[in-house]
């Protein structure tokens, strides 16, 4: 058996063939090594990396297409809401209809054959979109009369809503009754816009 020990190398070309295959075995060993190591792990990193950003890419795109696809449906609902919003802001009065309305409201109780012992309306107050107004009315009438009062009033073109509602007759021989109701109506307020 020959001593390897002894080869030097810059007599490479002259080792023997064993010798020779083992030092390229290593030397291409060295190589694949270094060159995973400089080379190879960094571009793995890096796909690594853009696989990540693709999936923050997908699931951000993802989210988006589902809000894209919602929009149709968010235009329809608001488009209802604003239909919804003028008709009943329609049946909100302005400040110049409240005197109109207060007749109204009279005359509804005279058709009905009921005499007005209050009529009138009470202090605005100030809610965060609208002023709800205080509509303070005493009558005396009879129960059908002023049932059929009750409706016309739910019938009016501007909407009037009874509160606290108090009845009892006149006297124990009476059938006419007193009828005190705390009444509301709302206006909108007006928008205020921001000046640029």
């Amino acid at each position: 058996m020959k001593d390897y020990s002894d080869l030097d190398i810059e007599e490479i070309a002259e080792w023997p063939l064993q010798a020779q295959l083992v030092a390229l075995i290593v030397l291409i060993m060295l190589l694949q090594g270094f060159g995973y190591w400089f080379y190879l792990m960094p571009q793995t990193e890096r796909i690594e990396e853009f696989k990540a950003q693709e999936q923050t890419l997908k699931a951000t795109a993802l989210i988006k297409a589902n809000q894209a696809a919602v929009i149709p449906k968010l235009q329809a609902q608001l488009a209802e809401l604003s239909q919804r919003y003028d008709y009943l802001s329609q049946q909100l009065p302005a400040q110049k209809e409240l005197a109109s309305m207060l007749a109204s409201v009279n005359e509804v109780g005279l058709k009905n054959s009921l005499t007005f012992t209050r009529i009138d309306w009470g202090q605005k107050q100030s809610q965060p979109f609208l002023y709800r107004l205080p509509l303070n009315i005493e009558l005396t009438g009879s129960y059908h009369n002023i049932g059929d009062f009750s409706q016309a009033i739910a019938q009016l073109s501007r909407m009037i809503h009874f509160d606290d509602v108090n009845w009892q007759r006149v006297s124990q021989e009476s059938s006419t009754l007193h009828f005190r109701v705390q009444a509301y109506t709302y206006q909108l307020k007006p928008e205020v816009r921001d000046e640029p």
